[in-house]
């Protein structure tokens, strides 16, 4: 439903929620802080929280919360800012009550401005040592500088600071004056009150946000421009970390979540069976893991990237590991685009989609009121599972933008080149060009025999609604099997009804004591040498089953 006010609002009736649950995002983050007031989005965030005009008492909020035993909190992103509680659903009511204010009528109290600066303060103190962070910095110093995407979010003392001739609390409200409105809000409502009931709270409580019918401040600069892409960055960890990111800047993907082309050609990167990029750099004993897929977003760029767990040989092979990625990457291209690929990929999801398990409410409505916003309303629910239309020519034209000179690679790693220094979080970074070798290298990597796409799937499950159950739920584990020296029980599961089950093999030592076993060194390294070898053929033997839910593990 959509108020009066434009605010648009999701309700959704559970019947066995334990809390209800509220949350509210307005389209307003940290790219909209003034190049002088980085930090600003975030600090309003806290501010919100301290007081309204209906209840003006600092701090009276967090008492309501507690005290109806439920939990809050909110997050400053890029380009959306985000509220949300759960309360027992007896205090809902009085909760909303409470939270619609914020948005309504707030005071930005005197009296909290100094303590909450000094809580953003704190957070981003905080994280001083933490390598995300610290990667993050270097990531934001290393794209387009004009790019909202590189200033600070979190903010500080500095950045917040009163100056002789402006105070920071005038504005922070000029700020929530010009980007907070209705219009550009979402609100979900979920519990186990009625539709009717849930309707007419969201009426009561949040019709009177005002709406000043602005519109979302458009993104007009590129993530990156040629003087970004094509480098080569190293930064130093804090930690033993050996990590190589390839990353590649494509245009917005929010209009294409039916399609997920992304998905797809992540999705066959990412395999880790017989002949994959994984299995054949993992044979080199260059990188323990790969990923794809990953990378931050906003509404005008899209990143992918090939993120890449290193050996120490690994960190001295990195042109080589690029040149096979490259190489995976034509093979894609040239013989892995197939409808039938696409389809064991949406039924995986869809799969994903109806057999998932039920979350918490807090976190329902936090990723809910994120689609509400993004998604057409009869996608809300289903939008992120949504794989209903094959695109070839969209695929095939993504990956012809997965080329070295629309690349950044990044190696986080120590003993690398670093002459620069990050501000905030003070983190060793190096930046150089690709050299003409490199790229006339990874421009026509050739091909690999040993790399090849995967076959198709066996292992999914074309009829995966239960049959039918026996009445009694209590039953005990029934022996199906008694060999010498194997037993086989089955317990038949009843609650959940989902498409899997767990398969458990336990081999027992036959040493005397199970202490001593346990204990004994000789038995510890045994067991580390006999696992990692079961391991590895086993995953590239069912590569299918992690994505069909079926993890398959020698532990």
């Amino acid at each position: 439903m959509t108020l009066p006010n434009a605010l648009k609002v999701l309700l959704v009736h559970d019947a066995d929620a334990p809390r209800s649950a509220a949350a509210l995002s307005v389209q307003v983050g940290h790219f909209n802080d003034p190049q002088d007031r980085q930090g600003m989005a975030h600090f309003l965030e806290h501010m919100l929280f301290l007081g309204t005009e209906k209840y003006p008492k600092v701090g009276e909020f967090q008492t309501f919360i507690n005290q109806s035993g439920g939990s809050n909190n909110a997050w400053t992103g890029t380009e959306n800012t985000t509220f949300f509680f759960e309360v027992s659903p007896h205090a809902f009511g009085e909760g909303l009550d409470r939270f619609g204010q914020f948005f309504t009528a707030p005071l930005f109290n005197e009296e909290a401005v100094d303590k909450e600066r000094n809580a953003v303060d704190s957070e981003y103190k905080l994280k001083l040592k933490d390598d995300v962070r610290r990667l993050y910095q270097v990531h934001k110093e290393t794209i387009n500088q004009a790019h909202p995407f590189a200033k600070f979010s979190v903010g500080d003392l500095t950045t917040l600071a009163d100056r002789d001739d402006s105070l920071v609390r005038d504005e922070l409200i000029a700020f929530y004056q010009q980007h907070y409105s209705a219009n550009l809000m979402g609100l979900v409502l979920l519990g186990p009150q009625s539709l009717e009931e849930l309707e007419a709270y969201a009426t009561t409580f949040f019709r009177d946000i005002p709406n000043s019918d602005k519109a979302k401040a458009p993104v007009a600069v590129p993530l990156v421009t040629e003087n970004e892409n094509g480098r080569f960055i190293t930064i130093d960890p804090l930690k033993e970390v050996r990590k190589l990111t390839l990353s590649f800047t494509l245009p917005p993907m929010d209009a294409y979540y039916r399609q997920k082309p992304l998905s797809y050609i992540a999705h066959l990167l990412g395999n880790e069976g017989q002949g994959s990029l994984m299995s054949h750099l993992k044979q080199l004993g260059w990188v323990n893991s790969l990923a794809a897929g990953g990378g931050v977003s906003g509404s005008n760029f899209r990143e992918f990237t090939v993120s890449l767990s290193l050996t120490p040989t690994g960190v001295d092979h990195v042109d080589a590991i690029v040149t096979h990625v490259f190489q995976y990457i034509q093979l894609i291209r040239d013989q892995g685009l197939d409808q039938w690929r696409f389809d064991e990929k949406r039924s995986v999801l869809d799969m994903a989609f109806r057999y998932q398990e039920k979350s918490r409410p807090l976190d329902t409505v936090s990723y809910l009121v994120m689609n509400l916003l993004h998604y057409a309303p009869e996608d809300i629910i289903y939008g992120d599972y949504m794989m209903t239309d094959y695109d070839e020519p969209l695929i095939r034209d993504l990956l012809d933008r997965l080329r070295p000179d629309n690349m950044r690679l990044v190696l986080v790693a120590h003993g690398q080149h670093y002459d620069r220094t990050a501000q905030w979080y003070d983190t060793p970074y190096g930046v150089t060009p690709f050299t003409d070798a490199q790229l006339a290298q990874w421009q026509q990597p050739g091909t690999e025999a040993a790399l090849l796409l995967p076959e198709r799937n066996p292992y999914l499950c074309e009829k995966p609604d239960p049959l039918p159950l026996a009445d009694s739920t209590d039953l005990p584990p029934k022996l199906i099997q008694d060999l010498p020296g194997f037993r086989l029980w089955h317990k038949q599961e009843h609650e959940f009804r989902v498409p899997k089950g767990i398969v458990y093999v336990a081999i027992d030592s036959r040493m005397r004591s199970a202490r001593r076993a346990i204990s004994s060194k000789r038995v510890c390294v045994w067991k580390c040498c006999w696992k990692r070898p079961m391991n590895r053929p086993i995953r590239q033997r069912l590569p299918a089953c992690p994505i069909t839910c079926m993890p398959i593990r020698v532990a």
